[in-house]
């Protein structure tokens, strides 16, 4: 809820800039999140894992991964709110005010990422090293997130957000595809090396597109470590609902990202395949969920500049809460297909993606609009705080419900998608009733 704890001495908040970017700058002050993407979901599916795995027992590797992860996410949380409040109270004349931050936390991720490359691999190293990364790629990454607010036209928000989205999907498939090919040749340097390359490449390349908007006519208070602790506790009353907004967002990312975690199992379970033909159509499902992702990402984020975003979400999730009650009736609805079940899946899961696709690049727009010029960099990181809660509580909630009564099975799965269903159409009354039409 709104709490108007504290708000700052007021300040000069010039309006939004109105000129329009081309499409070109559009396009270099977000391919960070292509580089960013392939780094973190790489090195948390594929590295991380390996890495702990090859210094444990089989035994013990699942709760070093567990502690490690939740260790290095619980610490990239905090260093991307207090980043993003330095960063709203910095600026140099030369090299712009987010840039400098951007950069110089993209270069010293890079010794972390490199510990692999250079060291024998123990546990405490790739404690250290999986930590420190997250921690450093976090402070360039809270400098990037206020950008949308800082120079995009809001005319233009949606579409810079679905060029977001867009990177984010084809770095997380390039990183996934690249790392995991190096890896099965056992080239964990390499590996290593080319994430690396691609995180500081594409901070360069968007550093260099931004220099000519990366600038503010605010007068600008620098702050110092502890100030900016004790700033992230006194948040200001937001326009539009913003606090009801970021809630809304928790519900539906508490909702989203479950599947994406269990839909090898629903596979094996509700259609009833084996482990071998899972593994098959969960691949056949991921390669269309990519091309749909992409074109619902860039396609909802430009119709928002046009239609509303508020609005577009609700509908988003709406065709997302109603494929989660088609879900399990698939193998029912597969009886009137000459072509058996999974084509009906297929069918399914991808208005799924194309509704979560549509759900990112707008919500990144609608916060974008919401969140006040002189904080961004603050008030964007606790937008993703929530999300990045959301994605790290479902997993082990929704793993409990699918297997409170043993293996997973129709009925729990019918239950998993009740509640997922529960939690979106929750989300929708808490954005409809709360958050203004934008």
């Amino acid at each position: 809820m709104d709490v108007p704890v504290d708000p700052p001495a007021a300040v000069a908040v010039p309006s939004p800039p109105m000129r329009k970017l081309p499409l070109g700058a559009l396009i270099g002050t977000s391919i960070y999140m292509l580089g960013a993407n392939a780094l973190w979901l790489s090195f948390n599916s594929i590295i991380l894992p390996a890495q702990i795995e090859s210094v444990t027992s089989p035994a013990s590797k699942d709760l070093y991964l567990g502690l490690t992860e939740g260790v290095g996410i619980g610490v990239a949380i905090i260093v991307n709110i207090i980043a993003g409040i330095i960063s709203d109270h910095f600026t140099t004349q030369r090299f712009g005010r987010r840039a400098p931050i951007m950069l110089i936390g993209a270069l010293l991720t890079v010794p972390f990422l490199l510990l692999g490359v250079f060291f024998p691999v123990t546990l405490p190293l790739a404690f250290a090293s999986y930590v420190g990364m997250q921690m450093l790629s976090n402070i360039s990454a809270s400098a990037f997130q206020p950008i949308l607010a800082d120079f995009i036209p809001e005319s233009q928000h949606g579409i810079s957000a679905g060029l977001q989205g867009l990177f984010t999907i084809i770095g997380s498939a390039l990183g996934f595809v690249v790392i995991d090919v190096l890896l099965s040749h056992e080239q964990l340097g390499m590996a290593l090396i080319v994430l690396a390359v691609m995180f500081v490449g594409t901070t360069i390349i968007n550093v260099l597109a931004m220099r000519p908007y990366d600038k503010t006519d605010m007068p600008i208070t620098p702050i110092h470590l502890f100030a900016a602790l004790r700033h992230m506790f006194r948040l200001r009353p937001l326009r539009g609902g913003f606090y009801w907004f970021i809630f809304g967002s928790f519900l539906i990312y508490m909702g989203l990202s479950n599947f994406q975690t269990y839909n090898l199992y629903y596979l094996e379970a509700v259609l009833g395949q084996n482990q071998s033909q899972a593994l098959i159509s969960q691949g056949t499902f991921g390669a269309v969920a990519l091309l749909v992702s992409v074109v619902f990402a860039v396609g909802g984020g430009l119709l928002s500049d046009h239609i509303g975003r508020r609005d577009l979400i609700i509908g988003a999730v709406i065709m997302a809460t109603l494929m989660c009650l088609t879900f399990p009736a698939v193998p029912q609805l597969g009886t009137f297909s000459p072509f058996g079940d999974y084509p009906i899946f297929l069918v399914v899961a991808s208005i799924y993606a194309s509704s979560i696709a549509v759900v990112q690049s707008v919500d990144t727009a609608l916060v974008g609009d919401l969140v006040p010029l002189d904080e961004a960099g603050k008030y964007m990181a606790f937008a993703n705080l929530a999300t990045g809660v959301a994605n790290a509580a479902a997993p082990p909630i929704f793993g409990f419900i699918l297997y409170i009564q043993g293996a997973p099975t129709t009925a729990s799965f019918t239950a998993f998608f009740l509640i997922t269903a529960l939690l979106l159409i929750l989300s929708v009354v808490v954005i409809a009733g709360k958050v203004a039409r934008r």
